[in-house]
Order: C-alpha cells, then sequence, then structure tokens
C-alpha cells in the first residue's frame, strides 16, 4: 500500500493537515498557492463541497441543456466520491487517497488573464510548490 507521500505527492505535513481538516471537518480556509510558477489563491475547501459548489453554479448558465448535463454529472461524482469514503471507512482506514486540492473564489494573480470572480479551481497537490494561509487581493 501506497504511503501518504505517495498518495499525495507531499510530505508537507502542514498542508496535509489543512486538507484533512477541510475534507473531514468541512472548515474553509483562505490560501495562496504557487503552482508552477503561477500564483492561485482562493477558499481552501473539500471535496464534496467542490462538487456541491460546480452543481449549484451550473445551474446559473444559460445554456439550459448543459446546465443539466453539468449539473448531473457532477452530482453522479459527488454520490462516487461519498461512496468511495464510506467504503474506506468501513474498511477502518485513516484519511483517503488526497491527489487534488480543491478551492473556491479563485483568482491567478501572475497570468495575464484572470480567472472570473467566483471561479471553482482543481489542481492536483503534487504541483503544489509553495503556500500561505492568507489570500491575495
Amino acid at each position: 500500500m501506497a504511503n501518504k507521500e505517495q498518495q499525495t505527492g507531499t510530505d508537507d505535513a502542514i498542508i496535509l493537515m489543512f486538507l484533512d481538516l477541510v475534507e473531514e471537518d468541512g472548515i474553509e480556509v483562505e490560501v495562496t498557492l504557487s503552482v508552477q510558477g503561477a500564483i492561485i489563491s482562493g477558499t481552501l475547501i473539500g471535496a464534496s463541497a467542490y462538487y456541491e459548489g460546480v452543481t449549484e453554479a451550473s445551474k446559473h448558465l444559460q445554456d439550459s441543456t448543459m446546465s443539466k448535463i453539468i449539473s448531473k454529472k457532477f452530482g453522479d461524482l459527488k454520490e462516487a466520491y461519498a461512496k468511495q469514503k464510506q467504503e474506506e471507512a468501513e474498511k477502518e482506514q485513516k484519511g483517503s487517497l488526497k491527489t487534488f486540492i480543491h478551492l473556491k473564489h479563485a483568482k491567478y494573480h501572475s497570468k495575464p488573464t484572470q480567472l472570473p470572480n467566483g471561479s471553482w479551481w482543481r489542481g492536483r497537490i503534487s504541483s503544489i510548490d509553495g503556500f500561505s494561509f492568507d489570500l491575495l487581493n
């Protein structure tokens, strides 16, 4: 079985602790990440909150067909994620395989183009070069 470093791509105890807190306790934390030269800030959230947020945001799309498709697909992803977490709990495994980090209200600060306000962002944990627990404006 892979150890936690192999699962997440990081051995940073601080980021692992915060990932556990957002996932297990549902807290939200403002964070700024350095990801392969890009600076991204937003609110760190758990995977379930990410799926719920994207599903809710899709309801506001002008294309109602696309809205329904995205809402359905992300609803399915959230259910699959919940099932996976339940199976892990039944096997008494501590934690889950953490491969991705999720942000809401994400903004790029080092790119000429900005994400629209309130963007949902998902990135590989292994791509994080550095982080701070604050929010750039």
